[in-house]
């Protein structure tokens, strides 16, 4: 199915100008997909291996009859850890891309975030913005602490790659005690407790064997393909 798109240029209160894209099947969409990308992904246009998986589930779920909300994010230094500031800005310009498209809207309203896209989506949820989502799906995300959700959400899907370690330094008074690292199976069930809210949303699980952060492949082994699993989760049929 051809995939239409169409963009139009935003600025943030401080005049910083980006870009919005909707994309969308040729027929009346049966349902919206917000698509918040991971700190790797800053413009619409990329062209790394988190890009690319972006634009191949767009063009899936478009495929499937969906359409799919995205917008630039800035571009943020790799090498240092993602700040409340990056979340909220990051959380801001998709509350805008939600408020702007909300004419155009139909079906079904999934709530799609990779790693710190998925932190943005959480920090909108807190807020309670949009009131009301079908389903988020949450990749690479780890919830540390309680997360209070004032939007209703129904079913929260956190999705990890098998590969996807998490690591902790020690204590910086106690020298001696070495790096900690979780994998899935440990961190995510944490993660699921920490998600609360005034709906009690239900939580599920999922691990992805022989992926990496934002499930591309990663380690040896052979690796899942994860866009046939993304999109069923995202809940859109055709």
């Amino acid at each position: 199915m051809r995939v239409h798109r169409h963009h139009q240029w935003r600025r943030d209160p401080d005049g910083t100008a980006y870009r919005a894209r909707r994309s969308f099947p040729a027929g009346p969409p049966n349902s919206t997909v917000l698509l918040a990308g991971p700190g790797s992904v800053s413009l619409l246009d990329g062209e790394g291996r988190d890009d690319a998986l972006l634009d191949s589930l767009t063009a899936r779920l478009v495929a499937s009859g969906a359409q799919v909300l995205r917008c630039d994010m800035p571009a943020r230094d790799r090498t240092t850890p993602a700040s409340a500031a990056d979340e909220r800005i990051r959380a801001e310009r998709l509350e805008r891309l939600l408020d702007g498209n909300r004419h155009l809207m139909t079906g079904s309203l999934s709530l799609v975030g990779f790693s710190l896209g998925g932190q943005a989506l959480l920090r909108l949820l807190e807020s309670g913005s949009p009131p009301r989502a079908d389903r988020v799906v949450l990749i690479g995300t780890v919830v540390e602490t309680d997360t209070f959700l004032t939007s209703r959400v129904p079913l929260i899907e956190l999705v990890y790659g098998g590969f996807d370690l998490v690591g902790y330094l020690a204590d910086e008074s106690d020298d001696a005690l070495p790096p900690v690292v979780f994998e899935p199976a440990m961190y995510a069930d944490w993660s699921a407790r920490h998600l609360i809210g005034t709906h009690s949303p239900a939580v599920r699980v999922h691990v992805l064997d022989g992926l990496g952060h934002t499930l591309n492949p990663c380690g040896p082994g052979p690796a899942r393909d994860p866009l046939p699993a993304l999109t069923t989760l995202v809940g859109v049929t055709s």
